[in-house]
């Protein structure tokens, strides 16, 4: 068997989260050596058994793996060693990570492009990659998806604009909403400026 057949999901397809539960489950439930790879190390199959439960929490960046073990006093050698096992399994890549992260945080989140390529820097995420996952992100996207979430808040509490209504304060409560999820003051301001116009429109 070559080493292609022992990875666990196959390479250069991106993996989603329950895909990747089934895959740590798969590598979990046999031994640490196949017919072409080598035995871990004691220590090194310990650290790879401690990553493959983060990984089944929720799929990582190699640096957010890395950290996570030496904090766990895994020596540094036996972290390299079970962090390239996993890699040959096929549990991390970066690229698929990183992809992943802007797909879900931007959905669930509303995240801003800007937003994004701080999170995956804050996670260790080479800059090609991040680029490649931001790649169809643009200021028109981040303009509609700032549109957007001004909408449902809005929708879910109509603006008053009547007499002694608080305007310019929910202005800056929805400017603020929009800077908590990484927008740009100006695109921020823009936004919640033309939402509100549109709402008193006739």
């Amino acid at each position: 068997m070559g080493e292609e057949n022992a990875r666990a999901v196959d390479p250069g397809r991106t993996i989603v989260p329950d895909e990747l539960r089934s895959a740590v489950a798969a590598v979990e439930s046999r031994a640490s050596t196949t017919s072409d790879l080598p035995p871990l190390a004691p220590e090194a199959h310990q650290a790879a058994v401690s990553a493959l439960r983060l990984l089944r929490y929720r799929p990582r960046s190699e640096h957010e793996l890395r950290e996570k073990l030496l904090s766990k006093e895994y020596p540094a050698d036996a972290v390299d060693e079970a962090l390239e096992r996993i890699r040959v399994w096929g549990l991390i890549d970066d690229a698929d990570f990183a992809s992943e992260w802007v797909r879900g945080r931007r959905r669930r989140r509303g995240r801003s492009r800007g937003a994004l390529e701080r999170e995956l820097r804050d996670k260790g995420v080479a800059e090609s990659h991040i680029a490649g996952a931001v790649a169809d992100i643009d200021e028109s996207d981040d303009e509609q998806q700032a549109a957007e979430l001004v909408r449902a808040r809005l929708s879910r509490k109509p603006t008053d604009t009547g007499p002694g209504a608080d305007v310019q304060g929910e202005r800056r409560r929805l400017v603020a909403f929009l800077a908590r999820r990484g927008y740009p003051t100006g695109l921020a301001v823009a936004v919640v400026n033309a939402e509100l116009a549109a709402q008193v429109s006739p």
